[in-house]
């Protein structure tokens, strides 16, 4: 299975997998990478037909990772818009 390619979905979901740990069992982030149905090639458009991918993070790992896309999505409208109003110029 190749992992490698965009994928332009993204969900996560608390569990199913677990960790053991010294005193029980923590729950993990499951985090999933998808194509939507829509998807498709920009050059050819034909539709982009690639494998889920999935990764389970533990909670800290989880959130550094939120806090982390947060930032870059508002570093990227902040520099979308910066760009848009040099258009306009």
């Amino acid at each position: 299975m190749t992992v490698s390619g965009y994928r332009f979905e993204i969900d996560a979901t608390a569990g199913p997998a677990r960790e053991r740990v010294l005193d029980g069992s923590l729950l993990l982030v499951r985090v999933r990478l998808h194509n939507g149905p829509d998807v498709a090639d920009a050059d050819t458009g034909e539709p982009v037909v690639r494998e889920d991918v999935y990764t389970d993070l533990r909670p800290d790992e989880a959130r550094d990772l939120a806090f982390t896309l947060l930032s870059c999505a508002e570093q990227a409208e902040r520099i979308t818009h910066d760009a848009d109003g040099w258009a306009r110029r």
